[in-house]
This record gives C-alpha cells, structure tokens and sequence, in this order.
C-alpha cells in the first residue's frame, strides 16, 4: 500500500472514531453547538429570502416564507457533519500544516454559504413545487453540496497535499 494512503487511512480512522465519541457523548447531549449552528443557517436562509424579495422568518428551527412554514431546519441539516467530514479530510491526509490552516477556515465559510442556499433553495421548493421537495431533499441538494465539498478537497490535493508536492519534486 502507498505510504501516503496507509498514513491518510490511519490518520482518518483514528480522528473518526474520535468524533464519533465526541459527537455522541459530548455535541449531541450539550446541543449547544447544534442549536448555535442550526440559527445561523436559519438566519442566513432568512436573509437570502428576504433579499429575494420573499417575506420570511425563522421560527422555531422553521422557515417561513409568507407566514407559512417552507422548511425545518434539523440539525442533521446544519452543517456541523460536513464541517467534521471536510475538515477531517484535510486533517488526515498528509500536507503542509500551513496550507491546512488556510484551507479549513475558508472551506468552512464556503460549505456554509452553500449549505444556505441549499437551504434556501429547499424553502421554495416547498413553496413552488412541494410534490418534489422529498426527491430534492434527500438526493438533489444532498448530492450538489457533497460534490462542492469533493471540489475544494481535489483542488487542495491537486495543489497543496504532499502527493501535490511529489509530483512538483517530480516534474522539476
């Protein structure tokens, strides 16, 4: 096996089991993380409808859209897990810590922003064509924001990881 694959596989293994310990014993029971999260995701897809020109608020972890309720936003659906398995990525596979460091803050300001548009979209998806909310919920959004989230890790794997690195050593 690669050396870099076998340190990556160890590396993820290792901060998996971690986060699942963590999620689950601490994040979960404390809920402050999701409830914190969660608002912000509402408060942002309030503010991309408001901006939209749609009359909208958030409630009770609901949207709004014209006083009539268009999407919960769940914590499965805040962001926390795409954040963990983003930045779990970068973490586990071998790179310079520098290149990390910058990656995971504007990777995380990025998933958000894209997590809230989903989000937003799903709004008026309800409101518009709710026969396909389901479909769209489960497999549409789901599969925009994962292969968003595939993009920056390839672009940072094809410019900043260490294979990155062997490959310039390589061509020099």
């Amino acid at each position: 096996m690669n050396p870099i694959i076998k340190k990556f596989s160890i590396r993820a293994a290792i901060l998996l089991a971690g986060w699942i310990i963590l999620y689950f014993l601490i994040i979960i029971p404390d809920g402050r993380i999701n409830n914190f999260l969660t608002e912000r995701v509402i408060d942002g897809t309030v503010i991309g409808l408001n901006s939209l020109g749609y009359d909208s608020k958030g409630e009770n972890a609901i949207v709004y859209i014209d006083d009539q309720a268009s999407v919960l936003v769940a914590d499965g659906c805040n962001g926390l897990e795409l954040f963990a398995l983003y930045i779990g990525f970068l973490i586990a596979f071998p790179g310079r810590v520098l290149y990390k460091a910058l990656f995971i803050p504007i990777g995380a300001v990025l998933i958000f922003v894209v997590n809230v548009l989903r989000e937003i979209a799903l709004a008026l998806n309800y409101k518009f064509f709710p026969d396909s909310f389901e479909l769209n919920h489960k497999y549409t959004y789901v599969l925009i924001v994962y292969t968003f989230i595939f993009l920056i890790w390839r672009y940072w794997l094809n410019r900043y990881s260490l294979i990155a690195n062997n490959q310039q050593q390589n061509e020099a």
